[in-house]
């Protein structure tokens, strides 16, 4: 276990930089425990924060992530609105196209469950029963 004083703490600070992630395991603990305690190493330690520059942003990358995010929040333009609601038409068209061949309409036909069903006189005397 190391023991670190002020002093020992601001040079370190100078040489090694503000973050303390990247020091050296026992040194970093060294300087944990002693901003626990001091308020100097406290002061120290935000005072060299404050005077140090901050990261530089990528104006390339920026421009990259300015760009996907007005694409993800641009509206579908009138065209392609269209075609979706085109799409559905079509779907709809096309199932009763094939679906409706499929049923036998044989109206000289005695009545089956479903046009009994419809029926009004069946109706009514059901519900006279």
């Amino acid at each position: 276990m190391i023991w670190m004083t002020v002093r020992r703490f601001e040079w370190t600070l100078r040489t090694r930089g503000t973050g303390l992630s990247a020091w050296p395991d026992r040194e970093r603990q060294a300087a944990l425990r002693l901003l626990r305690r001091s308020e100097a190493a406290q002061d120290l330690l935000a005072e060299m924060l404050a005077t140090e520059e901050g990261p530089q942003a990528d104006p390339a990358a920026a421009l990259r992530i300015q760009g996907k995010v007005r694409r993800a929040l641009t509206p579908p333009t009138a065209v392609l609105r269209g075609m979706r609601m085109g799409a559905i038409a079509a779907c709809a068209a096309a199932g009763l196209y094939l679906g409706l061949p499929a049923l036998d309409f044989d109206f000289d036909a005695a009545p089956g469950p479903t046009m009994q069903a419809l029926s009004p006189a069946t109706v009514l005397a059901a519900l006279d029963q």
